[in-house]
Protein backbone atom coordinates (compact mmCIF):
# COMPACT_ATOMS: atom_id res chain seq x y z
CA UNK A 1 0.00 0.00 0.00
CA UNK A 2 0.94 3.43 -0.71
CA UNK A 3 1.65 5.29 2.74
CA UNK A 4 2.83 8.43 1.67
CA UNK A 5 -0.51 10.11 2.09
CA UNK A 6 -0.27 8.32 5.62
CA UNK A 7 2.75 10.06 6.56
CA UNK A 8 1.87 13.59 6.26
CA UNK A 9 -0.34 12.87 8.96
CA UNK A 10 1.35 13.08 11.99
CA UNK A 11 -0.42 10.45 14.41
CA UNK A 12 -0.16 9.74 17.60
CA UNK A 13 -1.60 6.26 17.53
CA UNK A 14 -0.95 3.26 15.79
CA UNK A 15 -4.15 1.49 15.94
CA UNK A 16 -5.20 -2.02 14.59
CA UNK A 17 -9.26 -2.81 14.28
CA UNK A 18 -10.18 -5.54 11.94
CA UNK A 19 -13.86 -4.28 12.23
CA UNK A 20 -14.54 -0.53 11.43
CA UNK A 21 -17.49 0.34 9.39
CA UNK A 22 -18.93 0.09 7.07
CA UNK A 23 -18.19 -3.88 8.17
CA UNK A 24 -21.49 -4.64 9.77
CA UNK A 25 -19.62 -5.66 13.56
CA UNK A 26 -21.06 -4.21 16.69
CA UNK A 27 -17.31 -3.53 17.60
CA UNK A 28 -16.85 -1.47 13.92
CA UNK A 29 -19.32 1.24 15.98
CA UNK A 30 -17.72 1.96 19.21
CA UNK A 31 -13.89 1.43 17.70
CA UNK A 32 -15.39 4.29 15.09
CA UNK A 33 -16.71 6.28 17.78
CA UNK A 34 -14.13 6.12 20.33
CA UNK A 35 -11.11 7.16 17.83
CA UNK A 36 -13.77 10.17 15.97
CA UNK A 37 -14.03 11.94 19.26
CA UNK A 38 -10.62 11.89 20.41
CA UNK A 39 -8.07 14.28 19.88
CA UNK A 40 -4.98 12.56 19.11
CA UNK A 41 -4.07 12.13 15.49
CA UNK A 42 -3.94 8.26 14.37
CA UNK A 43 -3.63 5.78 11.40
CA UNK A 44 -5.91 2.53 11.79
CA UNK A 45 -5.35 -0.61 10.24
CA UNK A 46 -8.49 -2.06 9.61
CA UNK A 47 -9.70 -4.89 7.12
CA UNK A 48 -10.78 -4.57 3.51
CA UNK A 49 -13.70 -7.58 3.56
CA UNK A 50 -15.98 -7.61 0.79
CA UNK A 51 -17.23 -10.94 2.17
CA UNK A 52 -19.01 -9.52 5.29
CA UNK A 53 -22.22 -7.53 5.58
CA UNK A 54 -21.96 -3.82 5.15
CA UNK A 55 -24.10 -1.07 7.04
CA UNK A 56 -23.55 2.38 5.45
CA UNK A 57 -25.59 4.16 8.52
CA UNK A 58 -22.45 3.45 11.04
CA UNK A 59 -20.18 5.10 8.77
CA UNK A 60 -17.79 5.99 7.00
CA UNK A 61 -17.35 9.62 8.12
CA UNK A 62 -13.86 10.34 9.97
CA UNK A 63 -12.84 12.97 11.78
CA UNK A 64 -9.68 15.61 10.59
CA UNK A 65 -7.41 13.33 12.88
CA UNK A 66 -8.40 9.93 11.33
CA UNK A 67 -6.16 8.56 8.63
CA UNK A 68 -7.54 4.71 7.22
CA UNK A 69 -5.31 1.83 6.10
CA UNK A 70 -7.68 -0.53 4.56
CA UNK A 71 -6.62 -3.91 4.39
CA UNK A 72 -7.97 -6.91 2.69
CA UNK A 73 -9.28 -10.04 3.24
CA UNK A 74 -7.73 -12.65 1.28
CA UNK A 75 -7.65 -16.61 1.62
CA UNK A 76 -5.25 -18.43 -0.80
CA UNK A 77 -6.29 -20.98 -2.98
CA UNK A 78 -3.92 -23.32 -0.51
CA UNK A 79 -5.29 -22.17 2.32
CA UNK A 80 -9.09 -22.48 1.50
CA UNK A 81 -8.40 -25.74 0.14
CA UNK A 82 -7.23 -27.11 3.15
CA UNK A 83 -10.07 -25.72 4.80
CA UNK A 84 -12.24 -27.61 2.79
CA UNK A 85 -9.84 -30.48 3.23
CA UNK A 86 -10.13 -30.27 6.83
CA UNK A 87 -14.06 -29.56 7.28
CA UNK A 88 -15.39 -32.63 5.83
CA UNK A 89 -12.44 -35.23 7.13
CA UNK A 90 -11.56 -33.39 10.58
CA UNK A 91 -13.89 -31.04 12.12
CA UNK A 92 -11.55 -30.90 14.85
CA UNK A 93 -8.78 -29.92 13.08
CA UNK A 94 -10.44 -27.40 11.13
CA UNK A 95 -11.81 -25.57 14.61
CA UNK A 96 -8.12 -25.87 15.30
CA UNK A 97 -6.92 -23.70 12.25
CA UNK A 98 -10.27 -21.26 12.84
CA UNK A 99 -10.42 -20.74 16.00
CA UNK A 100 -6.68 -20.16 17.35
CA UNK A 101 -7.35 -17.73 18.09
CA UNK A 102 -9.96 -17.17 15.36
CA UNK A 103 -10.85 -17.44 11.28
CA UNK A 104 -8.86 -14.22 10.85
CA UNK A 105 -5.11 -15.38 10.88
CA UNK A 106 -4.27 -14.84 7.37
CA UNK A 107 -5.20 -11.47 7.72
CA UNK A 108 -2.06 -11.25 10.40
CA UNK A 109 0.64 -11.13 7.63
CA UNK A 110 -0.86 -8.83 5.59
CA UNK A 111 -1.29 -6.01 8.45
CA UNK A 112 2.06 -6.71 9.44
CA UNK A 113 3.42 -6.12 5.38
CA UNK A 114 1.02 -3.04 5.79
CA UNK A 115 2.92 -1.79 8.74
CA UNK A 116 6.16 -1.86 6.88
CA UNK A 117 5.16 0.10 4.14
CA UNK A 118 4.28 2.59 6.09
CA UNK A 119 7.10 5.77 6.57
CA UNK A 120 7.27 8.22 9.60
CA UNK A 121 10.13 10.48 10.61
CA UNK A 122 10.80 12.06 13.61
CA UNK A 123 8.37 14.49 14.01
CA UNK A 124 5.32 12.00 12.79
CA UNK A 125 6.10 9.07 14.59
CA UNK A 126 3.07 6.91 16.68
CA UNK A 127 4.07 6.88 20.37
CA UNK A 128 1.71 4.53 21.34
CA UNK A 129 -0.16 1.14 19.88
CA UNK A 130 -3.50 0.12 20.20
CA UNK A 131 -5.24 -3.37 19.16
CA UNK A 132 -9.14 -3.16 19.78
CA UNK A 133 -10.56 -6.90 19.61
CA UNK A 134 -12.79 -8.77 19.06
CA UNK A 135 -11.67 -10.47 16.80
CA UNK A 136 -8.93 -11.48 18.80
CA UNK A 137 -6.09 -11.62 15.80
CA UNK A 138 -5.63 -7.77 16.41
CA UNK A 139 -4.16 -8.70 19.92
CA UNK A 140 -2.27 -11.09 18.16
CA UNK A 141 -0.74 -8.10 15.43
CA UNK A 142 -0.28 -6.30 18.84
CA UNK A 143 2.14 -8.77 19.97
CA UNK A 144 4.17 -8.69 17.00
CA UNK A 145 3.91 -4.99 16.53
CA UNK A 146 5.31 -4.36 20.01
CA UNK A 147 7.83 -6.76 19.36
CA UNK A 148 9.05 -5.03 16.60
CA UNK A 149 7.98 -1.73 17.18
CA UNK A 150 8.84 -0.94 20.43
CA UNK A 151 5.58 1.16 21.30
CA UNK A 152 3.58 0.88 24.25
CA UNK A 153 0.87 -1.26 24.12
CA UNK A 154 -2.95 -0.92 24.90
CA UNK A 155 -4.46 -4.01 24.20
CA UNK A 156 -8.83 -2.75 23.97
CA UNK A 157 -10.90 -5.72 24.91
CA UNK A 158 -14.76 -5.70 23.95
CA UNK A 159 -15.39 -9.67 25.56
CA UNK A 160 -12.94 -11.85 27.46
CA UNK A 161 -10.73 -13.99 25.66
CA UNK A 162 -10.18 -17.78 26.99
CA UNK A 163 -13.49 -16.47 29.64
CA UNK A 164 -15.79 -16.24 27.44
CA UNK A 165 -19.06 -18.29 28.18
CA UNK A 166 -19.43 -18.60 24.39
CA UNK A 167 -16.21 -20.50 23.66
CA UNK A 168 -16.50 -23.77 23.37
CA UNK A 169 -12.85 -25.83 22.23
CA UNK A 170 -10.93 -28.47 22.83
CA UNK A 171 -8.19 -29.04 25.08
CA UNK A 172 -5.70 -28.35 22.39
CA UNK A 173 -6.79 -24.93 21.11
CA UNK A 174 -7.96 -24.05 24.56
CA UNK A 175 -3.89 -24.24 25.58
CA UNK A 176 -3.26 -22.31 22.49
CA UNK A 177 -5.45 -19.62 22.91
CA UNK A 178 -4.24 -19.58 26.67
CA UNK A 179 -0.77 -19.19 25.44
CA UNK A 180 -1.86 -16.22 23.32
CA UNK A 181 -4.06 -14.38 25.97
CA UNK A 182 -1.00 -14.81 28.00
CA UNK A 183 1.61 -13.49 25.80
CA UNK A 184 -1.17 -10.02 25.23
CA UNK A 185 -1.74 -9.85 29.10
CA UNK A 186 1.92 -10.08 30.12
CA UNK A 187 3.50 -8.14 27.01
CA UNK A 188 0.64 -5.00 26.91
CA UNK A 189 1.15 -2.24 28.90
CA UNK A 190 -2.30 -0.96 29.56
CA UNK A 191 -5.04 -4.05 29.17
CA UNK A 192 -8.96 -1.73 28.84
CA UNK A 193 -12.19 -3.62 29.80
CA UNK A 194 -15.52 -2.74 29.47
CA UNK A 195 -16.51 -3.99 33.04
CA UNK A 196 -14.97 -4.77 36.48
CA UNK A 197 -16.31 -8.05 36.17
CA UNK A 198 -14.25 -8.66 33.21
CA UNK A 199 -11.32 -7.60 35.00
CA UNK A 200 -11.96 -9.79 38.19
CA UNK A 201 -12.50 -12.62 35.95
CA UNK A 202 -10.25 -12.43 32.97
CA UNK A 203 -7.24 -11.23 36.07
CA UNK A 204 -8.17 -13.82 38.12
CA UNK A 205 -5.45 -16.50 36.11
CA UNK A 206 -2.70 -13.74 36.61
CA UNK A 207 -0.55 -12.95 39.07
CA UNK A 208 -1.66 -10.26 40.87
CA UNK A 209 1.31 -7.25 39.66
CA UNK A 210 -0.71 -7.36 36.29
CA UNK A 211 -3.47 -5.48 37.77
CA UNK A 212 -2.13 -2.49 37.96
CA UNK A 213 -2.23 -2.73 34.40
CA UNK A 214 -5.80 -2.82 33.54
CA UNK A 215 -8.48 -0.38 33.28
CA UNK A 216 -12.15 0.19 33.13
CA UNK A 217 -13.25 1.70 29.73
CA UNK A 218 -16.81 0.95 29.29
CA UNK A 219 -19.07 1.44 25.71
CA UNK A 220 -20.11 4.55 24.94
CA UNK A 221 -23.10 6.37 23.12
CA UNK A 222 -23.65 8.94 20.71
CA UNK A 223 -26.26 11.42 21.84
CA UNK A 224 -26.59 13.32 18.44
CA UNK A 225 -27.49 9.49 16.92
CA UNK A 226 -31.16 9.49 18.44
CA UNK A 227 -34.20 11.31 16.96
CA UNK A 228 -36.54 13.05 19.31
CA UNK A 229 -39.55 10.06 20.10
CA UNK A 230 -42.76 10.53 18.59
CA UNK A 231 -46.10 11.49 20.27
CA UNK A 232 -47.48 8.30 20.19
CA UNK A 233 -51.10 7.02 21.23
CA UNK A 234 -52.47 3.65 21.32
CA UNK A 235 -50.67 0.02 22.68
CA UNK A 236 -47.44 0.28 24.54
CA UNK A 237 -44.76 -1.22 22.71
CA UNK A 238 -42.11 -2.73 24.44
CA UNK A 239 -38.80 -3.61 22.15
CA UNK A 240 -35.74 -6.01 22.35
CA UNK A 241 -33.47 -4.65 19.22
CA UNK A 242 -30.28 -7.33 18.65
CA UNK A 243 -29.50 -10.72 18.22
CA UNK A 244 -29.85 -13.83 20.38
CA UNK A 245 -27.29 -16.19 19.81
CA UNK A 246 -25.41 -19.21 22.02
CA UNK A 247 -27.04 -19.16 25.60
CA UNK A 248 -28.74 -16.40 25.02
CA UNK A 249 -32.79 -16.86 24.34
CA UNK A 250 -35.85 -15.09 24.75
CA UNK A 251 -37.01 -17.45 26.88
CA UNK A 252 -37.10 -15.93 29.95
CA UNK A 253 -39.15 -13.02 28.29
CA UNK A 254 -41.76 -15.85 27.31
CA UNK A 255 -41.91 -17.06 30.84
CA UNK A 256 -42.56 -13.85 32.16
CA UNK A 257 -45.75 -13.37 29.48
CA UNK A 258 -46.84 -16.52 30.37
CA UNK A 259 -47.22 -16.17 34.02
CA UNK A 260 -48.06 -12.67 33.92
CA UNK A 261 -51.30 -13.95 31.63
CA UNK A 262 -52.11 -16.63 34.79
CA UNK A 263 -51.50 -14.19 37.20
CA UNK A 264 -52.35 -10.78 36.39
CA UNK A 265 -53.60 -11.16 33.05
CA UNK A 266 -54.71 -7.25 32.77
CA UNK A 267 -50.70 -5.69 32.94
CA UNK A 268 -50.64 -6.97 29.44
CA UNK A 269 -53.65 -5.06 28.09
CA UNK A 270 -52.74 -2.84 25.20
CA UNK A 271 -48.84 -4.17 25.41
CA UNK A 272 -47.01 -5.49 22.53
CA UNK A 273 -43.82 -6.61 22.35
CA UNK A 274 -41.22 -6.47 19.18
CA UNK A 275 -37.59 -8.51 18.79
CA UNK A 276 -35.96 -7.59 16.32
CA UNK A 277 -33.20 -9.11 14.96
CA UNK A 278 -31.57 -11.84 13.23
CA UNK A 279 -33.98 -14.66 14.68
CA UNK A 280 -35.52 -16.11 12.44
CA UNK A 281 -36.18 -19.49 13.63
CA UNK A 282 -37.07 -17.78 17.18
CA UNK A 283 -40.80 -17.81 15.19
CA UNK A 284 -40.90 -21.57 15.43
CA UNK A 285 -40.51 -21.46 19.35
CA UNK A 286 -42.90 -23.30 21.08
CA UNK A 287 -43.45 -21.09 24.21
CA UNK A 288 -43.98 -18.27 21.49
CA UNK A 289 -46.39 -20.48 19.58
CA UNK A 290 -48.27 -20.90 23.04
CA UNK A 291 -48.60 -16.92 23.63
CA UNK A 292 -51.89 -15.32 22.22
CA UNK A 293 -51.46 -14.29 18.78
CA UNK A 294 -50.04 -10.52 18.22
CA UNK A 295 -48.45 -10.17 22.06
CA UNK A 296 -45.11 -10.42 20.83
CA UNK A 297 -43.85 -10.18 17.44
CA UNK A 298 -40.34 -11.52 15.57
CA UNK A 299 -38.98 -9.15 13.33
CA UNK A 300 -35.81 -9.31 10.79
CA UNK A 301 -32.64 -7.00 11.42
CA UNK A 302 -32.66 -3.79 10.44
CA UNK A 303 -29.62 -1.20 9.98
CA UNK A 304 -27.60 0.62 12.71
CA UNK A 305 -29.78 3.76 12.38
CA UNK A 306 -32.82 2.17 12.30
CA UNK A 307 -32.25 0.55 15.29
CA UNK A 308 -31.78 3.35 16.95
CA UNK A 309 -34.84 5.01 15.70
CA UNK A 310 -36.69 1.96 16.62
CA UNK A 311 -35.24 2.39 20.40
CA UNK A 312 -36.02 6.36 20.55
CA UNK A 313 -39.80 5.29 19.48
CA UNK A 314 -40.26 2.33 21.84
CA UNK A 315 -42.02 3.10 25.60
CA UNK A 316 -40.10 0.24 27.03
CA UNK A 317 -36.42 -1.44 26.35
CA UNK A 318 -35.60 -5.38 26.92
CA UNK A 319 -32.19 -6.40 28.14
CA UNK A 320 -32.23 -10.60 27.85
CA UNK A 321 -29.34 -12.04 29.07
CA UNK A 322 -28.17 -16.29 29.33
CA UNK A 323 -28.49 -17.54 33.21
CA UNK A 324 -25.28 -17.50 34.83
CA UNK A 325 -23.81 -16.82 38.66
CA UNK A 326 -22.39 -13.71 37.59
CA UNK A 327 -22.44 -11.58 34.13
CA UNK A 328 -19.40 -9.96 33.03
CA UNK A 329 -20.98 -8.21 30.34
CA UNK A 330 -21.74 -5.16 29.26
CA UNK A 331 -23.51 -5.00 26.07
CA UNK A 332 -23.02 -2.59 23.38
CA UNK A 333 -26.58 -2.62 23.23
CA UNK A 334 -27.87 -1.74 26.57
CA UNK A 335 -25.52 1.46 26.08
CA UNK A 336 -27.33 2.58 23.40
CA UNK A 337 -30.97 2.16 25.14
CA UNK A 338 -29.23 4.44 27.79
CA UNK A 339 -28.61 6.65 24.76
CA UNK A 340 -32.54 6.81 23.32
CA UNK A 341 -33.09 7.34 26.96
CA UNK A 342 -36.57 4.45 27.25
CA UNK A 343 -37.25 2.44 30.21
CA UNK A 344 -35.05 -0.36 30.31
CA UNK A 345 -35.75 -4.05 31.69
CA UNK A 346 -32.95 -6.38 32.09
CA UNK A 347 -34.03 -10.32 32.77
CA UNK A 348 -29.59 -10.39 33.69
CA UNK A 349 -28.09 -12.18 36.33
CA UNK A 350 -26.09 -10.23 38.65
CA UNK A 351 -23.23 -8.39 37.46
CA UNK A 352 -22.41 -5.59 34.51
CA UNK A 353 -25.40 -5.26 32.99
CA UNK A 354 -27.57 -5.51 36.22
CA UNK A 355 -25.74 -3.00 38.45
CA UNK A 356 -26.41 -0.20 34.91
CA UNK A 357 -29.64 -0.88 34.91
CA UNK A 358 -30.34 -0.61 38.59
CA UNK A 359 -28.33 2.70 38.85
CA UNK A 360 -30.07 4.17 36.18
CA UNK A 361 -33.82 3.64 38.02
CA UNK A 362 -34.98 -0.02 35.72
CA UNK A 363 -36.27 -2.98 36.89
CA UNK A 364 -34.14 -6.21 36.99
CA UNK A 365 -34.95 -9.65 37.15
CA UNK A 366 -33.14 -12.99 37.25
CA UNK A 367 -33.34 -14.92 33.26
CA UNK A 368 -34.14 -18.11 35.35
CA UNK A 369 -37.72 -17.37 36.75
CA UNK A 370 -38.19 -16.68 40.74
CA UNK A 371 -41.48 -15.82 43.03
CA UNK A 372 -40.24 -11.99 42.04
CA UNK A 373 -40.26 -12.38 38.63
CA UNK A 374 -43.64 -11.58 37.76
CA UNK A 375 -44.12 -8.78 40.46
CA UNK A 376 -40.96 -7.08 38.60
CA UNK A 377 -42.42 -7.11 35.07
CA UNK A 378 -45.71 -6.22 36.27
CA UNK A 379 -44.18 -2.86 37.73
CA UNK A 380 -42.32 -2.13 34.63
CA UNK A 381 -45.65 -2.43 32.65
CA UNK A 382 -47.45 0.35 35.22
CA UNK A 383 -44.94 2.47 34.80
CA UNK A 384 -44.62 2.39 30.94
CA UNK A 385 -48.72 2.50 30.99
CA UNK A 386 -48.53 5.44 33.19
CA UNK A 387 -45.98 7.12 31.64
CA UNK A 388 -46.47 7.00 27.98
CA UNK A 389 -46.87 10.72 27.40
CA UNK A 390 -43.53 11.54 28.86
CA UNK A 391 -41.33 12.58 26.67
CA UNK A 392 -38.06 13.73 28.59
CA UNK A 393 -34.74 11.34 28.61
CA UNK A 394 -35.53 9.04 31.39
CA UNK A 395 -32.99 7.20 34.27
CA UNK A 396 -30.76 9.02 35.99
CA UNK A 397 -28.67 11.84 34.24
CA UNK A 398 -25.32 11.20 36.02
CA UNK A 399 -25.60 7.28 34.98
CA UNK A 400 -26.43 8.82 31.34
CA UNK A 401 -23.61 11.28 31.42
CA UNK A 402 -21.41 8.64 32.64
CA UNK A 403 -21.56 6.16 29.38
CA UNK A 404 -21.23 9.74 26.45
CA UNK A 405 -18.81 9.71 23.75
CA UNK A 406 -17.58 13.02 25.25
CA UNK A 407 -16.80 11.67 29.03
CA UNK A 408 -15.36 7.60 27.40
CA UNK A 409 -13.01 9.87 25.10
CA UNK A 410 -11.91 11.67 27.59
CA UNK A 411 -11.20 8.89 29.82
CA UNK A 412 -9.87 6.85 26.60
CA UNK A 413 -7.03 9.79 26.35
CA UNK A 414 -6.03 9.85 29.71
CA UNK A 415 -5.34 6.19 29.36
CA UNK A 416 -2.83 6.85 26.23
CA UNK A 417 -1.32 10.18 27.97
CA UNK A 418 -0.28 7.65 30.69
CA UNK A 419 1.63 6.04 28.39
CA UNK A 420 2.46 8.57 25.91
Amino acid sequence: MNSGSVATRKPNLLAVSFAYPPLAYPRSIQVSRLLNNIQFETTLICADDPSARMDPTIGPHTNGNLRLVHVPVRASAITRLQNRIAFRLSPRLWNRWNRTPDQYGGWKTAVLRAVEGLSFDDSNRPRVLVTFSHPLVDHVIGIELKRRLKLPWIAHFSDPWTDSPFLHLDSYTLARNLELERKTIEGADRLVFTSQETVDKVMSKYPESLRAKTRVLPQCYDESLFAQPPHQQGSVIVRHVGNFYGNRTPEPLFKALAATLTMHPGHLQDVRFELIGAHENIKESAMLQELPAGLVSVKPVVDYQESLNLMSSADGLLVIDAPAEISMFLPSKLIDYIGAGRPIMGFTPTGAAASVIRALGGWITDPQPSDSTVEVFCEFLSYLKNSKTAHEPWGDSSVRTRYSVRRIAAEFESIVAELG
